[in-house]
């Protein structure tokens, strides 16, 4: 292994940033490398800590689309990565997944996380402990020569152009966050958009809707009708995809070794026709 990089220092933890979007300061993006990186010891220090059963969200994304993918006798070998944040989902995918995994963010930060720890097969980062205290977290990005080409680039979501197509796409807690949620999910039923005919596109989100980010009337649902984020989205997809995967996948961010935010996000897994 290469010596690992320092992606966030401990003092940087406490500088007040003034950062556009907050998933850019270096305090989020220390809770997004632990999410994604880091172990059941890292996170929790107890196995035996009431949360422990949340660890492993980005493997446990990744084996959730292997396994549809089995099932469904589609051969992965290019998936992209939509929303991939400091890229744990990617990485999780180049595992399986046979020549190219491509993660794309709106976030530079996050990107350029992403792409040190692939470049040196990990990093080591602070994370906040309480008070003015941090502990270094150091992690490991496992390599291969055989594997797939692994690269991140910044992009929009909503906003997606490639050359060719890819036989896998996951959006992972993407939609609730984007300006249009809707447009966003139109590009992958498009015949020349970056999913193709036959392919698998994951959808995971917990539904937690802001006007920081997207206008309520571009929410996914209706209060006038009782239709939930989940139903809607099923509506939306079904005339150009076939449902094979339905979970929920539970995970968290860490903030402070007594604070945790939980959620629970609504996984589905679509075969486009």
């Amino acid at each position: 292994m290469k010596n690992p990089p320092v992606l966030i220092k401990g003092d940087e933890l406490f500088l007040n940033e003034i950062a556009e979007d907050h998933y850019e300061t270096s305090r989020d993006l220390s809770k997004y490398l632990l999410m994604h990186y880091g172990s059941l010891e890292d996170v929790f220090e107890s196995p035996h800590h009431p949360l422990a059963f949340a660890h492993g969200y980005p493997e446990r994304i990744s084996r959730i689309l292997q396994s549809a993918a089995l099932d469904k006798g589609v051969t992965v070998s290019r998936a992209l990565d939509v929303g991939c944040s400091v890229g744990g989902i990617a990485h999780a995918l180049s595992r399986w997944v046979g020549t190219l995994v491509r993660g794309v963010d709106a976030s530079a930060r996050s990107i350029d996380m992403a792409t040190m720890l692939t470049q040196n097969e990990g990093g080591t980062f602070g994370v906040v402990q309480q008070g003015p205290y941090t502990e270094y977290v150091s992690v490991r990005v496992s390599g291969s020569e055989s594997g797939p080409e692994v690269g991140f680039e910044v992009g929009d979501a909503c906003d997606l152009h490639y050359e060719e197509q890819f036989d896998a796409v996951i959006l992972s807690n993407v939609l609730d966050r984007v300006a249009h949620p809707g447009e966003c999910l139109r590009q992958f039923d498009a015949d020349d958009g970056p999913l193709r005919r036959g392919g698998l596109l994951l959808i995971a989100c917990p539904w937690s809707w802001y006007p920081d980010y997207s206008r309520p009337e571009e929410w996914f649902g209706s209060a006038r009708d009782e239709i939930t984020s989940e139903d809607d989205l099923k509506a939306r997809m079904s005339g150009g995809f076939t449902m094979v995967h339905e979970s929920d996948q539970p995970a968290v961010l860490r903030q402070n070794p007594r604070e945790y935010d939980y959620f629970n996000a609504h996984v589905t897994v679509w075969e486009k026709l």
